[in-house]
C-alpha cells in the first residue's frame, strides 16, 4: 500500500508563505513554500534557493529507548532538483533528544511522545510542521517470539483459521514490548488480484495486514479466510514480521505458519 494524501504544514518563525505538504506513506514527506501546482509546474523558490524539503520517512514511528534513529532530509528547487542548503533539526519535547545536524534522534524515556521538525537555515526559512513527524516512545524490541505451532491443519470456513501465539519482548531481563505492530503476509499461494484466501484482524474483521501487540506483548489474532465463491488452495503459508523504524527486521521475524487445510 502506497496511499498518497495531502497535509497542512507551518512554515518555520520568520518564514512567509502559504505552506504545504505533500506525504507517500512510508516514502517521504515534503514540505513546500506553497500549495503544489500541476504536474509541469514549477514550485517557487525562497532566496537560498529552496522550494522544498524532502524528508525520507521511517518505516513506523515507533522509537525505541537505546535505539537512535537517523533521520534524512533533502532540499530541493522549484523543478525539484537537489540543492545545497544548511538543514537545522530541532524538537521543543525534552523527552528526545535531536543531533542539529546530523538528524539523529533519541528517546529518554520508554514512553510518551516526541515531534521533530527539520527546516532550511538562511533569510526565508522554510521548515516541516511538528505535527508531522511524530514519535512514539516505547521499551526496546529485541525478540519476536512464537509460542504456538508453527503448521496446523484445519477447515477453512467463514469464521477463518486463527494465527496467533506471537510475543514480542524486549530489555533486560526480557520483558513485552506493548502497542507495536506485527505484520502477517500469505507468501504461498503467490499474492494476486484476486486471491483464494485472504487476512483479516480478528478484532476489526477487515482485510489486514497487521495487528498490534496488547500489554503482555502478544499480537493480536489474525485469521486466514476462504474467499467468498472460491476454491481454497491445500495450504497457505503466513509469514510474520516485526520491524524497528530502521526498517530493520527485529530477530525472530520471517518465521513461517503453514497452514493446511482439510477439504470437506
Amino acid at each position: 500500500m502506497d496511499p498518497t494524501r495531502r497535509i497542512g504544514a507551518t512554515p518555520a518563525r520568520g518564514g512567509r508563505g502559504n505552506a504545504g505538504v505533500r506525504a507517500r506513506t512510508g516514502l517521504r514527506l515534503v514540505s513546500a513554500l506553497a500549495p503544489l501546482l500541476g504536474a509541469c509546474s514549477a514550485l517557487p523558490e525562497n532566496s537560498e534557493g529552496v522550494a522544498s524539503l524532502e524528508v525520507r520517512l521511517p518505516v513506523n514511528f515507533f522509537l525505541e529507548l537505546e535505539r537512535p534513529l537517523t533521520l534524512k532530509a533533502v532540499a530541493r528547487n522549484g523543478t525539484g532538483d537537489s540543492v545545497g542548503a544548511v538543514l537545522a533539526w530541532r524538537t521543543p519535547d525534552t523527552t528526545i533528544t535531536v543531533d542539529s545536524a546530523t538528524g539523529a534522534i533519541t528517546a529518554k524515556y520508554p514512553t510518551g511522545q516526541g515531534r521533530v521538525q527539520v527546516a532550511v537555515v538562511g533569510s526565508k526559512p522554510l521548515a516541516t510542521d511538528l505535527a508531522k513527524l511524530v514519535f512514539t516512545l516505547t521499551a526496546p524490541a529485541d525478540t519476536l517470539d512464537l509460542a504456538g505451532p508453527d503448521s496446523l491443519d484445519a477447515r477453512i470456513d467463514a469464521t477463518g483459521v486463527q494465527i496467533t501465539g506471537f510475543t514480542l519482548l524486549g530489555g533486560d531481563p526480557l520483558a513485552p514490548v506493548a502497542l507495536r505492530p506485527i505484520s502477517f503476509r500469505i507468501v504461498d499461494p503467490a499474492p494476486a488480484d484476486s486471491p483464494t484466501v485472504v487476512l483479516t484482524n480478528r478484532a476489526t474483521k477487515k482485510v489486514a495486514d497487521s495487528t498490534s501487540t496488547d500489554a503482555n506483548g502478544v499480537a493480536g489474532p489474525m485469521l486466514v479466510v476462504g474467499a467468498a465463491n472460491r476454491t481454497p488452495p491445500d495450504r497457505v503459508v503466513v509469514e510474520v514480521n516485526a520491524y524497528h523504524a530502521s526498517g530493520d527486521k527485529i530477530p525472530g521475524s520471517g518465521r513461517q505458519i503453514v497452514v493446511r487445510f482439510l477439504h470437506q
